[in-house]
């Protein structure tokens, strides 16, 4: 499974050891960490589920706050890569994310591009929102349509708020 890591500018070559070594503590010896074109953001292939390895730097954050987490600083999973377009990602949406929302549920969209400017954010949640028939809250949603364009690859992801672990976060 796949894992965004945001780490500090310039920082990759300290970030890296970081990731690999929380993954092996959780089981998983042989992660793959690979520096993206986008200054900032790591992509994370590891063989353990990505919202177990969330809930698990909650743990160790908490017990080590100090050494665990100095350059790794926010930890996103990741269900579904497609091509950086605007009708792909709207397929991978409508195929695979709508129907997960419950009937009850509230939502909210999160679009981070980077290497991108073809269309304003608006534009971009605008278009991909449109088919998605749910209550919005963008303050306290239930569930987050994660999108996260880097370069020519997107990540997305549906999650609930504690599945994103953050550093700066609680």
């Amino acid at each position: 499974m796949d894992l965004l890591v945001s780490y500090s500018w310039s920082h990759f070559y300290l970030a890296r050891p970081e990731i690999t070594r929380a993954l092996e503590r959780f089981g998983d010896p042989d992660s793959l960490v690979e520096k993206t074109d986008v200054m900032g953001i790591a992509v994370v292939h590891t063989s353990l589920d990505n919202r177990e390895v969330i809930k698990r730097c909650r743990v160790l954050r908490e017990g080590e706050p100090l050494d665990s987490f100095e350059f790794a600083i926010k930890w996103v999973p990741v269900d579904y890569w497609c091509v950086t377009d605007l009708n792909a990602i709207k397929q991978v949406i409508d195929s695979n994310i709508r129907e997960r929302i419950g009937k009850d549920q509230t939502w909210g969209m999160k679009v981070h591009k980077r290497r991108w400017q073809r269309y304003h954010t608006i534009e971009i949640i605008e278009y991909l929102a449109a088919d998605i028939e749910r209550k919005v809250d963008l303050s306290h949603p239930d569930r987050i349509v994660w999108v996260d364009v880097i370069g020519s690859q997107t990540a997305l992801a549906l999650l609930k708020p504690e599945e994103i672990f953050s550093v700066g976060m609680p």
